[in-house]
């Protein structure tokens, strides 16, 4: 149980400071929800859910930069 809350906290620490983050509205309502009044199946559903959806927002901007990187190359090579 005190694995998940570290955990959760440490997730909601580490991607509010990126660009693509939610709110830090949105992380202080989830943390508090989760802490105070969710039990531990709750917890978890909360976890991965916030996990899987940061993941697929990681990896679809990672994505994007290299499309436009590609699309730089792309350019300077007929230019």
């Amino acid at each position: 149980m005190k694995i998940i809350k570290i955990l959760l906290f440490m997730f909601l620490l580490i991607f509010t400071t990126h660009s693509f983050a939610k709110s830090n509205e949105y992380y202080q309502q989830s943390l508090i929800h989760v802490l105070t009044e969710c039990n531990s199946l709750c917890q978890e559903k909360v976890f991965k859910q916030e996990a899987h959806e940061a993941f697929f927002v990681l990896i679809d901007t990672i994505l994007n930069q290299i499309r436009f990187e590609i699309s730089q190359k792309k350019k300077e090579m007929y230019d």
